[in-house]
């Protein structure tokens, strides 16, 4: 802790309202501020969205304000030689230079092609001004990089399908009954993490039972009810069988809900297409009260058929469940034990508990309303969307919520933002349920209806992938590869803040080649990192404590804040603590400023003002300049109410809104739209994308086109019965996220102190087979001959087939000591090429395969991949 030194006179002594910046969830927090230092971050304690907790690396936040190695002024890189561990030579500059350079290089690309330029952040909250100045620039290149490739490409565009929001949430207030694939979701983790890890701690206090699948006894698994072992990579497998025991053995499925508001009632003819009204196109449904075909929207939804056979105009048609129905008797729980390792008996009676847990029939009033009490869910995120086959991992737990009715249901699977205040879900083409949020609209690209398949402009090939939400791993593939995907234009500059993709996306390898591709590359960084090694000008960035900006993205919900039923909608502020160390500036005012160096301040101005969705009379003007302060002053008062300015956060540091009501909260019976459980858009989407690959020559997998969810096997699979017998599983760390928390020394500690960190977990009994003991020093080797060396750590709690590997570890561009080279780097043991994404999300395969032996010979000990 820092602290007045003995004898020191305290003439200050204040607390201060912020917002941390440690992970992207931006909790409300007060530092205390003693004689001008920064000694103590804490929560405010009926502050949302975390209500007065804060994690491990909030409270640690001072010591990477106060890091003796912060970059503190404008470099310049003297050496023109690039790559991993080649130094820069920097050689200090004025921030006149620095941005006479950066203007120079960014005039040279916008004659060249303005879409030439690429930007790279994570900095959830820079978005709007960040998307603003390439909007007026002419560049479609933004990207978040890191979270793009591994996280929540199984979850976004499952989430839309399901509740027209970008992401999903169980309601933990509520439910009864929660399992849990590959997430520790309510265990200091995604979004909202401190206000769930609240929920979840109340919900299992109450008596919530739950069970965690997963390769790996996680830090949620320790505190389940039961923890599942499962095979990597085949969640999917394990998701159908559990529908299948409860469709068609059990019988414990809501076909009431099934009517009203999904697309099972739907006919199809043979090729897989929706039987449609030949005047109006709309596909067609079975009146079984009067035996007769009318479309979706003329026939009562109670009278639909959901299942069964009829003869329609000499065809054979059949509802989309009935087709849903057959196709899940493929996957018995003998079937997918044998893909999964987990016991047929286990599977049944995970689904029996599921099914029985989500009280079918059961109905709850609140606020008026009557609705379906469904207290059973299941969530998943980074652990089965990491995989060739992601989104399609996603979707079948997601229908493992359809099936059971739970989905924007009290106790069961919610929306994040789907409904608010002013908006909500909306019905769509061919009845569909479409997005109605006019905010997480304009930073991801909803599924529903599919985009069209056209020539690439953006780097990230986005138009190739109709029904994902982005294409963020497909970018740096983009570069290296622009020629082959009929790219027009080359990236010319690269602008880079707050993300380390060379350390947290895909193999670094690769990685530094695509960044070498690129001419100038600009790097806003407050300390050194493995990507800001790659920069041409390095500016120094602010600490969190020492700039000002609003933590947002819509109005009412940031993305990362999901506001929980009955809770307020709010709005949080970061603003400076203490004064910026050095010449360090925030990197989104000096945007703003090159914005005007550049002339484009006008269009950046009228950008803005849709992008971040401002309202008269609080809309920028064109025509003039504005300060940071005062587009934040407008930026507040418009969201919050001319009251509501900087002023106010300056002093209260976050504002509440009214309560999310019911009706936000639990939209499903309130709109029209139906939840496509047969995926019949899948089929023309990926019939444009093989039309237009095949036509321009370009090599990309359809098969992952089909409108019924199957489990296919990851390319590591194969490898199951060759040396390569162990997968190598990475999973997260509540106390050491992104790799900037490696720089901080507390955290260092903690992680040095728990055991489980940074040596690689076996299996006792897969270790004993192999000759391995605790603490033995063993090899790692890829089928790619990637290879690792390590510190073996026994345990019961992991998978008899894997390796456990937490973090983002073995890194080898960092102040600290005592992190360098410590543990192994994960994603140096990837394949980062087109045959390991997933065509339909963009995600990168995390399914990798080593063999293991131990070190018999003395040698030195490195542990980087």
């Amino acid at each position: 802790m820092i602290t007045v030194q003995p004898g020191e006179a305290v003439w200050e002594d204040t607390w201060i309202p912020t917002a941390c910046d440690m992970c992207y969830n931006a909790c409300t927090v007060r530092v205390r501020r003693t004689n001008g230092v920064v000694v103590k971050i804490e929560g405010i304690p009926d502050a949302p969205p975390n209500y007065g907790k804060v994690c491990a690396k909030g409270n640690a936040g001072l010591m990477n304000l106060y890091n003796p190695h912060r970059i503190k002024t404008p470099l310049v890189r003297a050496n023109p030689e690039k790559g991993i561990g080649i130094d820069p030579r920097w050689k200090p500059i004025s921030w006149g230079e620095a941005l006479d350079l950066m203007t120079a290089k960014l005039r040279a690309a916008h004659a060249k092609d303005p879409r030439s330029l690429v930007a790279a952040t994570f900095d959830r909250y820079g978005h709007f001004v960040l998307r603003s100045f390439l909007t007026a620039f002419g560049s479609p290149n933004l990207t978040t990089v890191s979270a793009g490739f591994f996280c929540g490409n199984g979850v976004h565009p499952v989430a839309y399908t399901l509740t027209g929001s970008n992401d999903v949430h169980p309601d933990l207030k509520l439910c009864n009954y929660l399992l849990m694939f590959g997430t520790s979701y309510g265990f200091v983790a995604q979004m909202n993490a401190m206000g769930l890890t609240q929920e979840m701690a109340e919900a299992r206090r109450r008596g919530m039972k739950l069970v965690v699948v997963d390769p790996v006894c996680t830090y949620a698994a320790s505190q389940a009810t039961e923890w599942v072992p499962i095979r990597p990579g085949t969640d999917a497998a394990l998701a159908l069988s559990l529908m299948d025991v409860l469709v068609n053995e059990l019988g414990l499925y809501d076909r009431e809900f099934l009517r009203r508001y999904t697309n099972g009632t739907y006919l199809l003819g043979s090729d897989g297409h929706y039987l449609r009204d030949p005047k109006s196109q709309k596909p067609l449904i079975w009146d079984a009260r009067q035996n007769r075909a009318g479309t979706f929207d003329a026939i009562d939804r109670t009278d639909a058929a959901l299942e069964g056979s009829f003869q329609l105009e000499g065809i054979e048609a059949k509802p989309a469940f009935q087709l849903f129905k057959e196709h899940l008797s493929a996957y018995t729980p003998e079937r997918a034990s044998a893909i999964t390792t987990i016991p047929a008996e286990t599977i049944r009676r995970v689904a029996r508990e599921f099914g029985e847990a989500a009280g079918l029939g059961a109905t709850l009033q609140l606020e008026g309303h009557t609705f379906p009490y469904r207290p059973a869910a299941a969530c998943w995120y980074r652990g089965i969307s990491a995989h060739k086959h992601g989104m399609m991992n996603g979707m079948s737990v997601g229908q493992l919520n359809v099936i059971v009715g739970n989905i924007d249901m009290p106790g069961g699977m919610l929306n994040a933002t789907a409904a608010g205040p002013f908006w909500g879900p909306r019905e769509g083409a061919d009845g569909l349920l479409v997005s109605g949020n006019p905010f997480t609209y304009r930073h991801m690209r909803t599924p529903i209806p599919p985009r069209p398949v056209r020539r690439p402009e953006t780097l990230e090939l986005v138009e190739l992938f109709p029904v994902s939400v982005y294409a963020r791993a497909m970018l740096w593939l983009g570069i290296l590869h622009a020629e082959q995907f009929r790219l027009p234009y080359r990236a010319e500059v690269l602008i880079q803040c707050r993300t380390n993709m060379m350390a947290a996306s895909g193999n670094p390898e690769i990685m530094a080649a695509a960044l070498k591709r690129i001419p100038f590359m600009v790097s806003f960084a407050d300390h050194h990192d493995e990507t800001t090694e790659f920069a041409d000008l390095l500016l120094p960035d602010t600490h969190a404590l020492e700039r000002l900006m609003p933590i947002t993205y819509n109005p009412y919900y940031h993305y990362n804040n999901a506001t929980l039923p009955g809770e307020a909608w709010s709005f949080n502020f970061q603003q400076p603590v203490v004064e910026p160390m050095g010449e360090a500036r925030n990197w989104i005012e000096v945007i703003h400023e090159v914005g005007g160096r550049l002339g484009i301040l006008n269009d950046l101005y009228t950008a803005f003002n849709e992008i971040a969705h401002l309202e008269d009379p609080y809309r920028l003007d064109p025509a003039r300049k504005y300060t940071w302060e005062e587009i934040c002053d407008r930026w507040a008062r418009s969201y919050c109410g001319d009251e509501h300015g900087l002023a106010y956060f300056r002093k209260n540091g976050y504002y509440k809104g009214e309560k999310r009501t019911a009706a936000q909260s639990y939209p499903r019976i309130f709109n029209t739209g139906r939840i496509p459980l047969y995926l019949e858009h899948f089929i023309g989407a990926g019939e444009d994308v093989k039309r237009f690959t095949e036509s321009e020559g370009i090599p990309w997998d359809t098969s992952g086109y089909v409108p019924l969810v199957d489990w296919r096997p990851c390319p590591a699979h194969p490898e199951r019965a060759s040396e390569f017998d162990l997968f190598v599983v990475n999973q997260k760390l509540p106390f050491l996220t992104f790799s900037f928390t490696s720089e901080n020394p507390w955290l260092t500690e903690l992680a040095e102190r728990n055991g489980k960190v940074f040596p690689v977990g076996i299996n006792a009994e897969t270790a004993r087979k192999k000759g391995i003991a605790d603490g033995d020093e063993i090899d790692l080797e890829t089928a790619g001959g990637r290879k690792a060396r390590a510190v073996a750590r026994l345990s019961q709690g992991i998978h008899p087939e894997c390796l456990a590997v937490p973090g983002i570890l073995g890194r080898w561009v960092t102040a600290n000591e005592r992190m360098k080279h410590k543990g192994i780097h994960f994603n140096s043991l990837l394949e980062y090429t087109l045959d390991r994404l997933d065509t339909l999300s963009a995600a990168v395969d995390q399914c990798v395969k080593v063999k293991v032996s131990p070190v018999h010979t003395e040698k030195e000990g490195g542990s980087h991949a």
